[in-house]
């Protein structure tokens, strides 16, 4: 048994709407791909996974369908809506490239409009994609999140409902820090490579280890910061860093050359150990620490493994399933 059993959702897949529709499909929702190409490339196989394909026509699909999800990312779909409408139950999602706007969009265009490329990448360099279709993705993950609101609505009403999203404004929403920083400071974002910037210092993101990288910053988090210097201490490596107050200080507030130095102990530290050893114990002691693994490791790493998202092929797999011998 999954969560979405007994569920129909329709797909009319441009882009836009793909991952969420194998989202729904691993969630156990009955997906169909109305008029897809037939899935030949490795990102089709991979973005439709769980969805089948079905070339009957759109009216007949929809009789028995409980979401839609209309990806209009090239331009609008007006004879989609006539049919939808007569469907009293349907939960229907429109994803357009912008609100309430037809104009066709592209991964790269929305990078780029919703501030993400501003931002991705060091200050000499000119602005970075981030890889593969990210802007793609965060669309479909709040067109399936936007269908899965409906449907609780269709519960409490009845009824379903016609919703819309835009993909730059689920795009941006991944940018929300440089929005944020925006409406307090005034500042605009620029940016700033292996460093996160918070009042007048900056800290490290992104850190060489024993046998790759990792990602940690030190942030205002006493606490945290106490749980990693008591593992220094213990490995003979904390030095000055075992001497401060964590509570009495601001790291934001502290000046970058302090911040250097002290950056500079916790570089030497991780360098003498691996990312398993470092996970570990950021685990177990709250560090916030997390391994950066390498693409060919992500099937098997134990989070994935964990949540059965590989099928042993290493393709995506059914999410959220009842997995033999372990429940859901």
């Amino acid at each position: 048994m999954t969560l979405l059993d007994g569920l129909r959702v329709v797909v009319l897949a441009d882009h836009l709407a793909d991952f969420g529709g194998s989202m729904l499909a691993r969630l156990g929702a009955e997906v169909v791909l109305a008029g897809a190409a037939p899935l030949t490339g490795p990102r089709e196989k991979a973005w439709h996974k769980g969805m089948t394909r079905s070339d009957a026509p759109l009216a007949e699909l929809l009789a028995e369908a409980d979401i839609l999800l209309d990806d209009r990312r090239s331009g609008p779909r007006d004879d989609v809506d006539a049919l939808a409408a007569k469907q009293r139950e349907l939960v229907h999602v429109v994803i357009t490239g912008f609100p309430d706007n037809p104009r066709p969009v592209t991964d790269l265009t929305l990078m780029a409009q919703s501030g993400l490329m501003h931002v991705t990448g060091t200050p000499d360099r000119p602005p970075l994609r981030l890889p593969g279709e990210q802007a793609y993705a965060l669309t479909a993950i709040q067109a399936a999140t936007a269908a899965l609101m409906g449907l609780r609505a269709r519960r409490q009403t009845g009824e379903g409902q016609r919703i819309t999203l835009s993909a730059l404004q689920a795009t941006a929403l991944a940018n929300y820090r440089e929005a944020v920083m925006y409406e307090h400071t005034g500042r605009i974002g620029t940016r700033r490579g292996n460093m996160l910037v918070r009042g007048k210092s900056g800290v490290r993101q992104v850190w060489p280890c024993a046998d790759g990288f990792v990602t940690w910053s030190m942030i205002d988090n006493p606490g945290m910061m106490r749980a990693l210097v008591r593992v220094m201490q213990a490995e003979g490596a904390a030095g000055e860093l075992a001497e401060i107050d964590w509570d009495a200080i601001l790291v934001a507030d502290t000046e970058q050359e302090t911040i250097e130095r002290w950056q500079s102990i916790v570089e030497a530290f991780f360098a003498r150990h691996d990312r398993k050893t470092l996970g570990d114990w950021s685990l177990e002691h709250g560090w916030g620490l997390s391994p950066i693994i390498r693409l060919s490791e992500v099937p098997d790493s134990p989070q994935m493994k964990a949540r059965w998202v590989f099928d042993a092929d290493g393709v995506p797999g059914p999410l959220f399933a009842v997995h033999p011998g372990r429940g859901t």
